[in-house]
């Protein structure tokens, strides 16, 4: 994605951030480090696990900088819920570690270099 893609990218999550806020005003927004993200394939299971978590209502991530940018219900979901779905999902989620059952499972673009 080129570079003009990106800030788009970014614009629009933020655009639908400010939506979400201005019609609910308790959208909270979070930023999770992923750092064992390895590919699209990555992004692409971490956005639909979080999909799946009660509460959540929008999540992007962003392979250049390691990280997902979560809007979620503070009143239904919390920033460690957040973090144990990814773990689940078989990644690390800032300090949470990944879930090493479900990161054996993973495709191999999917695991660390030292491990494929």
């Amino acid at each position: 994605m080129n570079k003009k893609g990106k800030v788009m990218k970014k614009l629009f999550l933020v655009m639908s951030l400010l939506v979400m806020v201005g019609c609910k005003g308790e959208i909270s927004k979070a930023e999770i480090n992923i750092p064992t993200a390895q590919c699209g394939m990555c992004a692409v299971t971490i956005e639909n696990t979080l999909r799946n978590v009660e509460g959540v209502k929008k999540a992007l991530v962003d392979m250049d900088a390691l990280k997902v940018t979560v809007a979620y219900d503070a009143e239904v979901a919390n920033v460690s819920s957040i973090e144990n779905a990814i773990s689940n999902a078989g990644y690390q989620a800032n300090e949470t570690s990944a879930n090493m059952e479900v990161y054996k499972s993973l495709p191999g673009c999917c695991k660390l270099p030292a491990d494929r």
